[in-house]
């Protein structure tokens, strides 16, 4: 996690649709491992065991983060797949959407778990108190169902009127090999071997100015220096 964050915290940043995905994915990542702290806490665990707070945190742990993660997956590569880009306009509309019902359906139950309500029952008294939160629960539910629209409606869009992308890499930083080749690729992937020099060959093909300047922007491996040298040095 703070691998990732440090990379971030260091980078240039372009908030494109598969980028919202990938900082979602981090937020939902980081809750769920909170919560989780939580529950190894004997005396917190022997409190909220079997409760909602469970429910929480294995959505948050599970379904959040890979939901958040496919989708973001989904769009980066869907040019490389399809040769046509996703609309951006509504890849932020499903995100926000999704983020939003995600956040509302699964954070209150933190709260109902910590007041005590167990998992798996079908129903309860009004008189327990649960009502309130479980109805904006059920309310960030349909904002998850309502939020698959606008990405189904992104795909029927792209696929029949998107322009065939023209270049190889369409995001304009792609590192791997992938993205050295054209959209979609050929059969045969590549019409010749590619030059692989470090760890980004594609941003190496499409940026040798960058190579040029600063080597290690392009994750070039440096190599290390030899025993003798380094002695020297230090004499």
């Amino acid at each position: 996690f703070f691998n990732w964050i440090g990379t971030m915290w260091n980078g240039s940043l372009s908030f494109e649709t598969p980028m919202l995905w990938s900082i979602g994915f981090l937020v939902t990542f980081l809750l769920g491992g909170l919560s989780g702290v939580v529950i190894a806490s004997p005396p917190m665990d022997f409190h909220v065991t079997d409760t909602y707070l469970i429910v929480a945190h294995l959505h948050y742990v599970l379904f959040g983060t890979i939901v958040f993660a496919m989708f973001g997956g989904f769009y980066f590569w869907w040019p490389k797949w399809t040769g046509r880009m996703l609309d951006e306009r509504l890849g932020k509309i499903h995100f926000w959407i999704l983020f939003v019902g995600f956040q509302t359906t699964f954070l209150v139950m933190h709260w109902l778990g910590e007041e005590g309500m167990p998992r798996r029952y079908a129903d309860y008294l009004a008189t327990d108190g649960f009502t309130i939160l479980n109805s904006i629960s059920s309310i960030g539910a349909f904002l998850l169902g309502l939020s698959t629209l606008p990405f189904l409606y992104n795909v029927w869009k792209t696929t029949k009127y998107a322009p065939q992308v023209e270049v190889d890499d369409p995001w304009g930083y792609g590192r791997s090999l992938e993205w050295a080749t054209s959209c979609p690729p050929p059969r045969h992937n590549f019409h010749a071997l590619p030059r692989v020099r470090s760890n980004s060959p594609a941003f190496d093909l499409h940026h040798p100015e960058v190579r040029e300047i600063w080597p290690q922007a392009s994750g070039a491996v440096q190599p290390a220096p030899r025993l003798w040298e380094s002695r020297a040095n230090e004499d």
